[in-house]
């Protein structure tokens, strides 16, 4: 009985107590709370279920450590070891150690409190990306603006990146009150310059113009220069291409916006353009029909381009007469590419078997006083 007089006397305790019991209570709380503001947010903002779990996913635990940052700081305000104008002269004794109970200030608390909840905000606003695409999917919807999911993307990953600058600069303000002074020191404009360099603001504006411009989309095959291959990603700086051999390259957008690119995923149709050559032996009637037969199996031929398949008898050359042939593949995906060329030029064997005609291949013959003694 007289210890718990005691405790109810003395404020020491009093406070002590009360800040342990606010503590526990958040803890305890932390997630109902939570829980009951996302879906009083959910309700406001969104009629979309999918929305609703996306926006809990992303809530949920920035908001847990909001609620318990805020117990804690609730905590300490009302403990002892908590000081508004000056330090208490109460202490603990340790041996020959004498440990002060007020260690830090009202004011000290605050601030470092208020770079805890900046630092939490901006978190939960920088987790929002995919509540961010499907409002601008649905403003784009709305108005027709730009058919573009990579440019929604990009946009939201602009507002990420205001996001966490705004908190950069709000907690840096905390911390250092003459900041903004110091800021108008030196300039705004100076100011961006030197954290922001000319090359990252000439990327930056390079990828809205890519963005815009859409010269290409992720997943495209293109081909800048020596670098092919397929796009993976754009970004505020660069565009990431996978090449064939499985390399991952990765080009600033301001040498993207002045270079030559060629986007093979755009095209209608494949054009396949070679030279058969025939035996010299081949004669002119066998040439004739040959030539025949093969237009009218390019122009059948379902997978490819009707009324512009060329083949002509085009030049002699040094061990062949040269047959130039020339259609367009409607599949321009490259392993039905490959297959449509294979069938062609299976069927081109055919037609030259079926007429007695062999194709030319390197040889050399010769000749001393007109006599033939060796051919290879």
């Amino acid at each position: 009985m007289n210890l718990f007089t005691t405790l109810i006397k003395d404020p020491f305790y009093i406070r002590l107590i009360g800040a342990a019991l606010v503590l526990f209570i958040f803890i305890i709380a932390k997630r109902i709370l939570s829980k009951l503001v996302i879906k009083f947010l959910s309700k406001i903002q969104f009629k979309q279920k999918r929305l609703d779990i996306v926006l809990f996913d992303c809530l949920q635990k920035p908001f847990n450590y909001l609620f318990l940052f805020t117990g804690i700081y609730m905590a300490l305000a009302i403990s002892p070891f908590i000081y508004y104008q000056t330090p208490s002269e109460q202490s603990f004794i340790l041996g020959e150690l004498t440990i002060p109970i007020s260690i830090i200030s009202k004011a000290t608390l605050t601030k470092y409190y208020s770079v805890i909840i900046i630092g939490i905000i901006t978190w939960a606003i920088y987790d929002l990306e995919h509540i961010y695409e499907q409002l601008f999917s649905n403003f784009n919807m709305r108005v027709a603006l730009i058919d573009n999911t990579l440019f929604i993307r990009y946009m939201a990953r602009i507002i990420r990146f205001i996001t966490v600058t705004i908190g950069v600069m709000l907690i840096l303000i905390t911390l250092v009150p003459n900041l903004s002074t110091i800021i108008t020191g030196v300039g705004i404009g100076g100011a961006a310059v030197a954290i922001i360099s000319k090359d990252s603001i000439a990327n930056i504006f390079s990828g809205m113009i890519l963005l815009l411009d859409k010269p290409f989309v992720i997943g495209d095959w293109v081909e800048l220069g020596t670098i092919e291959g397929i796009v993976e990603d754009i970004s505020f700086r660069s565009t990431r291409i996978r090449t064939f051999t499985q390399g991952l390259v990765v080009i600033p957008n301001a040498t993207i916006g002045n270079s030559n690119i060629t986007n093979w995923s755009r095209m209608s149709k494949r054009r396949v353009k070679f030279d058969l050559g025939v035996a010299y032996a081949t004669s002119t009637t066998q040439l004739k029909t040959c030539i025949t037969k093969i237009k009218n199996y390019l122009e059948t031929h379902p997978d490819i381009e009707a009324d512009t398949s060329l083949v002509a008898f085009e030049n002699f050359g040094d061990y062949a007469l040269n047959i130039q042939i020339i259609y367009y593949v409607l599949k321009t995906d490259y392993p039905s590419y490959l297959a449509i060329k294979e069938v062609v030029n299976l069927e081109l064997i055919a037609i030259c078997d079926s007429l007695d005609i062999s194709i030319a291949f390197p040889t050399q013959t010769l000749m001393i006083e007109g006599q033939n003694i060796q051919s290879k």
